[in-house]
Order: structure tokens, then C-alpha cells, then sequence
């Protein structure tokens, strides 16, 4: 059974992006749905990626946004210190700092749970 309320070293960015939306639906139900995914990655076919394109596909966009009492929040994760934004998060990133949003990268489950419970005022 994987371990879903821990860090694990050398765990791959998808189970990190998966710890930290398990965790954020136990304890924040009531916030259900302000946290959600962008399914920006992935292997795809031509015509698969073409489609995604025209309907609105943003390389770089962040993997996860939290809307919360009128803020959007972008959340970048990555697996580990060493990990870096690619050129299209980098570019992103300044975008949408440019334009008054809150940028986060996250490296682990216990920074993410950090950021949630100061972020979340109740």
C-alpha cells in the first residue's frame, strides 16, 4: 500500500502531486473542487496534441491552482531541490506574476501542507 501521508525520497513528482491532493481532500472538504489539476503533461499522438492545442492547452501552466476567497493561487510541483522549472513554466510563472497572481513551487508533501494551512484563514 503506498504511502500517502509522507515524504519518500526520490519519489517521482506525480506521487508527490497525488499525496498532496489526497491530503488537501481529507482534511479541507468543505473546500472540495477549489483545488484541481491541469493535465498538462503526457506522452500524446499527433492529433491527440493538435486538439489539446486549439482548445486551450498552455505549456508551462502550473499543476495544480487553488482558488480560495477570491485568489487564485498556482502551484508548481516538483519531486525534489534539485528539480527545475522547465523554460515554459519559467516563462509562465512571469506571466502570471506579472499580472498580480500568487506563484508557488512545492518540493514536498510537508511544504505543501505548510502552504495549504497558511493560506486557508477559517
Amino acid at each position: 500500500m503506498k504511502d500517502l501521508n509522507n515524504d519518500i525520497p526520490g519519489q517521482s513528482e506525480d506521487a508527490l502531486q497525488q499525496k498532496c491532493y489526497v491530503w488537501f481532500w481529507n482534511n479541507y472538504p468543505h473546500l472540495r473542487g477549489l483545488l484541481f489539476a491541469v493535465p498538462n503533461g503526457g506522452a500524446r499522438d499527433a492529433k491527440e496534441g493538435k486538439k489539446f492545442k486549439l482548445t486551450g492547452l498552455v505549456p508551462g501552466v502550473s499543476d495544480l491552482i487553488f482558488l480560495y476567497r477570491t485568489q487564485a493561487y498556482l502551484i508548481e510541483l516538483k519531486k525534489d531541490d534539485k528539480a527545475q522549472l522547465s523554460t515554459n513554466q519559467k516563462e509562465w510563472k512571469d506571466i502570471v506574476e506579472h499580472h498580480g497572481f500568487v506563484y508557488f513551487v512545492v518540493r514536498s508533501l510537508t511544504d505543501f501542507k505548510r502552504l495549504m494551512n497558511q493560506l486557508i484563514v477559517e
